[in-house]
């Protein structure tokens, strides 16, 4: 069904008195524009939800039953519950003042646009369909974003300090029957040996000077947020101006970390050297021990030659240990200029991360889907195995380097046991308790507010009780 909105500046709300959920109907203006006359379905705390919105997300909801061959589902019933929950979690994230990465926001509101664009085919189609200008379908898919965004910033504060313990993990484990245990797919150990080319003097101070002068415009007036854009080699951050999401001052490395605890609100740092790179960082605000900042990273490039050098460097070891000539420990002592995996014999490590990216639990097992470039030189090696040399980058995806890998197990698939799978359990448990806390407070939260469901809408049966006062 295609829908039209008005435009933000002469929106009608009317209120059903008894109408179906499914006939409102499409009506014709003289023009031969479609609209649709928009209706409250339901008022959460400040907030209302509106029909043309319920049916957008009815929509996606089909959408994806769909891709997965769902049937005999209620798409309007889970579109309701799932908009309410929204509307709820955003009310309560604005009472308790929590805030949205704004950059993140016109970055996914671009992107949400463009797809529009892409699949009605124009920007004339996509006016048509919302019966209003492009400026205003890209403000309505913004608030929209805003609300979303401010939803899962109160899901993510009420969870994130719920943690399990091994005792947990084990009663958890207990209460499930053998055969409904999780399968573990196949996983693999292995260990490298690394190198980083060492840039030369000349290349790191052609880098500074960059950013010092970088660092210079911003403090002439130039917007940080638009040098970031065009010149920030972290991408992830660069897109939206520099800005990272707000985390513990435990969440950055070592050095970044201490940068931003001398820095005030709005001042901007000195160059930062790190594992990544080298950085400006400006510091936005602290607000419960969340540090918020925006940084520009720039990485010195490599000297081709440099890391042809490297190259042959490791294929002369990886001879040796074909020949037996060299033990692999040794190699990793002599050869090696990663720190993390040089202290486990070349072992690399698997860091399991909380909501806020610190590692919590550590494994030496690697999933497929996890190894990266990895696997294509793992693949056909048997234990015991080393690979040849090649270029690859590092786990961030940041640092050029050089290596070779080395295969020391491969586990097949097998139903989880506690004793050997417990990253994994702990994973699903920790992941249960998290929903079953959240849930809590759902409840408790939808009691506490204002929530009432219009007519007819109020006849939809939905899965949580408490939706019903």
């Amino acid at each position: 069904m295609k829908l039209g909105f008005f435009s933000a500046l002469a929106v009608i709300v009317t209120v059903a008195a008894g109408r179906p959920a499914m006939a409102q109907q499409l009506e014709q203006w003289p023009q031969g524009q479609r609209y649709v006359a928009d209706e409250v379905v339901a008022v959460v705390g400040s907030s209302m939800l509106l029909l043309s919105d319920l049916r957008m997300a009815e929509d996606y909801v089909v959408q994806s039953y769909r891709e997965r061959g769902y049937t005999g589902a209620d798409p309007e019933a889970e579109a309701l519950e799932s908009m309410l929950l929204q509307k709820l979690l955003a009310s309560q994230a604005a009472l308790d003042s929590l805030e949205v990465n704004n950059g993140q926001v016109d970055a996914v509101t671009e992107s949400r646009l463009k797809s529009l664009i892409q699949s009605k085919g124009s920007v004339k189609a996509v006016e048509e369909y919302f019966n209003r200008p492009i400026f205003s379908v890209r403000d309505y898919i913004r608030r929209r974003v805003v609300e979303s965004e401010l939803a899962q910033a109160m899901q993510n504060k009420v969870q994130a300090y719920v943690t399990v313990s091994p005792a947990e993990v084990q009663k958890f484990v207990r209460r499930i029957p053998k055969d409904s245990l999780p399968m573990v797919p196949e996983q693999y150990v292995y260990a490298q040996i690394v190198k980083y080319p060492k840039s030369d003097d000349e290349a790191k101070m052609n880098v500074k000077e960059q950013l010092l002068a970088l660092r210079d415009r911003i403090m002439k007036g130039t917007s940080f947020t638009a040098l970031a854009r065009m010149y920030s080699e972290d991408q992830g951050s660069a897109m939206r101006g520099g800005e990272m999401e707000p985390q513990p001052k435990e969440g950055f490395v070592a050095p970044f970390a201490d940068a931003l605890a001398s820095l005030k609100p709005g001042q901007v740092s000195e160059i930062v050297e790190t594992e990544f790179g080298y950085h400006i960082i400006q510091l936005l605000d602290v607000n419960d021990n969340l540090y918020h900042c925006r940084h520009i990273l720039m990485r010195v490039r490599f000297d081709p030659e440099e890391r042809a050098r490297a190259l042959s460097l490791l294929d002369s070891v990886v001879h040796q240990l074909r020949v037996d000539s060299l033990y692999f420990e040794d190699a990793v002592k002599r050869f090696s200029d990663d720190v993390k995996s040089k202290q486990s014999g070349g072992i690399v490590i698997n860091s399991v991360y909380d909501a806020y990216n610190m590692p919590r639990l550590k494994t030496n097992k690697f999933f497929r889907d996890e190894l990266g470039m990895d696997y294509h030189y793992l693949r056909n090696l048997e234990p015991g195995q080393v690979s040849e040399a090649f270029e690859s980058v590092d786990q961030q995806n940041l640092n050029e380097l050089v290596k070779f890998v080395k295969l020391v197990e491969v586990i097949p698939a097998h139903t989880a046991t506690f004793e050997d799978d417990y990253t994994q359990l702990e994973e699903i448990a920790l992941m249960q308790k998290k929903q079953q806390v959240f849930q809590e407070w759902v409840d408790k939260m939808i009691d506490k507010m204002y929530v009432k469901i219009e007519p007819p809408y109020d006849k939809i049966v939905l899965k949580n009780s408490h939706w019903r006062r």
